[in-house]
């Protein structure tokens, strides 16, 4: 089989039984098309298919080298271990299915890549936003703004979950809510959310449609969150408007929705929570992602230490 062939196969495989989104899978076969460029760049016959068994691992190695030693761009560990956790992902790929016997990526080493640690705001910082009456203003956007981090701290969900809530997917129990979200490799869970995201989710939404039904502006009243125009939000909204509100409480560095998942789970860790229970949560697939929030769980330790060693 030719690589091409192979690749829109692999692309199929992502979507339809891996159940991938859109954007991951690009991202694979944007990977692998870097390869079949790579390859078709060295073979003198540029009309020939390239087949899968002339690929070998020294032809995989220098692919990989090339990124390291390219003096136009330089690339990060990150996106070169991206690369090559591609290929391996691709050849397993190829063998599960019997497409093709041989794994020469079998044999590739991943960079090691330096641990950061998740940026969290502290607990004191995000209740005197999350409580302010002046940082939010009172008309529909700034409810709205407002309900965005109360649920986004409340609950830990990712970016593209929350982007993506329906409204039929909200339990507005008065004494349990919870929210349904679909979440990478569109796995379902059932998350709690404090009775405070709720209020501020009910307040906002009342508004919306007030403000739409005025305006006489269709609107997508599926999902929770709009934007202006009556559309759904999209990721660089929601970047923008999380940065600002949190650049009002905080000096850290990084300040997008993602910071405010990373407080969530920290949090938690802190006040007891067993990590099991917030990998669940988190939509995590293994411990392991999870286990990186103990780290930062500096509070919880000074804690344990306190009451747990004698000398302390």
């Amino acid at each position: 089989m030719n690589l091409i062939t192979a690749i829109d196969k692999f692309s199929v495989y992502l979507i339809n039984e891996k159940n991938y989104s859109n954007h991951t899978s690009m991202n694979y076969v944007r990977d692998l098309n870097d390869l079949y460029r790579f390859i078709a760049k060295n073979i003198e016959d540029k009309s020939a298919k390239i087949e899968l068994r002339y690929i070998d691992e020294d032809t995989l190695k220098n692919f990989i080298a090339s990124f390291v030693l390219n003096s136009g761009i330089k690339y990060s560990k990150r996106t070169i271990s991206r690369k090559i956790s591609t290929l391996k992902s691709f050849y397993k790929f190829l063998n599960r299915k019997k497409i093709f016997t041989e794994n020469p990526s079998r044999n590739l080493i991943f960079p090691k890549l330096p641990k950061n640690l998740p940026q969290v705001v502290d607990e004191i910082s995000l209740k005197e936003l999350l409580d302010s009456k002046k940082l939010f203003s009172d008309d529909v956007w700034g409810q709205r703004d407002r309900a965005i981090m109360e649920l986004l701290y409340s609950s830990g969900i990712r970016i593209s979950e929350l982007i993506n809530l329906t409204v039929d997917r909200i339990d507005f129990d008065k004494d349990h809510p919870t929210i349904r979200v679909k979440g990478k490799g569109r796995k379902e869970r059932i998350i709690p959310v404090g009775l405070i995201a709720i209020g501020a989710i009910s307040a906002y939404l009342e508004k919306r449609d007030i403000y739409f039904a005025e305006k006489r502006v269709d609107y997508d009243n599926g999902v929770i969150f709009n934007a202006k125009n009556g559309k759904k939000l999209y990721p660089a909204l929601l970047n923008r408007m999380t940065n600002g509100y949190i650049s009002k409480i905080s000096e850290i560095k990084k300040k997008s929705p993602h910071v405010l998942r990373h407080s969530f789970a920290t949090h938690l860790l802190n006040h007891g929570a067993d990590i099991r229970a917030v990998k669940d949560l988190l939509g995590h697939s293994s411990l392991s992602t999870t286990q990186i929030y103990t780290h930062v769980s500096v509070d919880r330790l000074k804690s344990v230490y306190q009451k747990a060693h004698p000398k302390a």
